[in-house]
């Protein structure tokens, strides 16, 4: 004798579809193998043609058909189901698409069937119809289903646990994998897939929602909204250390924010601020703001290529947030700044014998005696050096400069082209030396001043 189990099923998810329901039928079985620590649940298609989804733990009751919230489901932080109601739902999905099923476990066989309701005659519901067991000694609880290959195959896409990918990294909050799908990301809990994302650079596997997450999975388990995900999708990047993470998203901060083409996730100033102290430890880059790209000039370009640094541009807000910031290590991230003064304190002149200039080039530099005379005083006469390059550095001088520590004038050799530019800087830089002023001290404008009245003088022979 059958006995009927009225499934008090108010209303169907019409937006469900086949494949929905099989979901449900192997989350179930997936949460009942974690639960019970038994053997991998099985889904295959046996002789009698119907697809067969079989677990290995305590077997299926008529209690679990109620309509209350399973407590052991809620109480685990591991398994995908929370509702208690989503075999109800699958099971009204079937009838209503005309599919046939069969549950089998020690406790009886199940089927379903529409019956009147108790105590109303004229109103006809879903029941199960449960029945003594063909096995009474049966390990678990086994599913018998007439559906087509395709709605398994959708539903088993549904969940990590019937693919081979393994994550690029585990944390705290979940799993960081790379995307599957060009086109679109998928959010997954606990395995299940819940979400997808457009324009997310990773799929994601969060395996420790929060209670807004909990919240929003609702019976349908789909269309969950990003505000219910998104901040434990940025606790899982902010808690990533594995290089190829860390490199996909400086390949989005490099390439892919100047074109407009970046991914949602580096958009996170967080994020860029994570990625840039856990690169700067082992990568050779030097981290610079848009606004100092487009003003670079090609000595400062010139200092960076030295230097064999890899640029990085950046957002000016992120850049200025992370120059006031250490790496994991407690190093300052390297910057512009830090090129500089590598630079500085890394210099060396390479200081040009008299002897090897071209005979064009000696004639501008004899025009020293000239300059000096303009002084009455030739103390600097033979301070006067020749280098292939200038520490700018000391005074942000590029063609030459008074070097106090040494007390001597140095030059670029490049100024030995042309008189008037060689006049002009060592005029320029005997200034500093006789006085000690920097350029941007009015003092250093006036001693600049009576040079020039004293040129003036000695060219009219006043």
């Amino acid at each position: 004798m059958k006995r009927q189990f009225d499934l008090n099923i108010e209303k169907i998810l019409d937006n469900w579809e086949i494949h929905h329901a099989i979901r449900e039928i192997i989350a179930n079985a997936l949460d009942e193998m974690v639960l019970t620590k038994t053997k991998m649940i099985t889904i295959e298609k046996c002789d009698d043609g119907f697809w067969h989804i079989k677990d290995f733990g305590r077997g299926l009751q008529y209690q679990h058909f109620t309509q209350n919230e399973s407590t052991e489901k809620k109480n685990s932080h591991t398994v995908i189901g929370k509702f208690g109601v989503g075999l109800k739902d699958a099971l009204a999905v079937f009838h209503k698409n005309n599919i046939y099923v069969k549950i089998l476990s020690k406790y009886g066989d199940v089927e379903l069937g529409m019956y009147p309701k108790e105590g109303f005659p004229d109103t006809y519901t879903l029941h199960a119809l449960i029945s003594e067991p063909t096995n009474d000694q049966m390990i678990g609880t086994e599913f018998i289903l007439d559906v087509r290959d395709e709605d398994i195959e959708a539903a088993k896409s549904l969940f990590l646990a019937f693919s081979d990918r393994t994550p690029l990294e585990n944390t705290e909050y979940g799993d960081i994998y790379l995307k599957s799908n060009d086109l679109s990301a998928s959010i997954y809990v606990h395995g299940v897939k819940v979400a997808e994302e457009s324009n997310y650079l990773f799929d994601y596997n969060i395996t420790k929602p929060n209670t807004k997450l909990n919240k929003s999975l609702n019976r349908e388990r789909s269309a969950v909204g990003r505000t219910a995900y998104s901040d434990l999708v940025k606790k899982m990047l902010l808690n990533a250390k594995d290089d190829s993470v860390i490199e996909l998203l400086i390949n989005e901060l490099q390439n892919k924010i100047p074109e407009g083409t970046n991914c949602d996730e580096i958009s996170l100033i967080d994020v860029q601020s994570h990625i840039i102290k856990i690169d700067n430890k082992t990568k050779q880059r030097v981290y610079i703001s848009q606004s100092d790209a487009l003003s670079f000039t090609n000595d400062d370009k010139e200092k960076i290529k030295e230097s064999g640094k890899e640029i990085i541009v950046l957002p000016n807000a992120t850049h200025k947030r992370i120059k006031q910031e250490k790496d994991y290590n407690g190093n300052e991230i390297v910057t512009f700044s830090t090129i500089l003064r590598e630079y500085k304190d890394n210099f060396k002149y390479q200081f040009v014998d008299e002897s090897l200039l071209t005979e064009r080039e000696k004639q501008v530099l004899s025009l020293k005696d000239w300059v000096l005379s303009i002084y009455g005083n030739k103390e600097y006469l033979n301070k006067i050096y020749v280098s292939e390059s200038i520490n700018e550095m000391i005074s942000g001088d590029t063609l030459g400069v008074y070097e106090k520590s040494e007390d001597r004038i140095i030059l670029k050799r490049s100024i030995l082209q042309n008189e008037f530019v060689f006049c002009e800087v060592l005029f320029h830089e005997l200034v500093h030396a006789m006085t000690g002023y920097s350029d941007n001290e009015r003092n250093f404008e006036n001693a600049l001043g009576e040079i020039i009245g004293k040129l003036c003088q000695k060219i009219l022979n006043f």
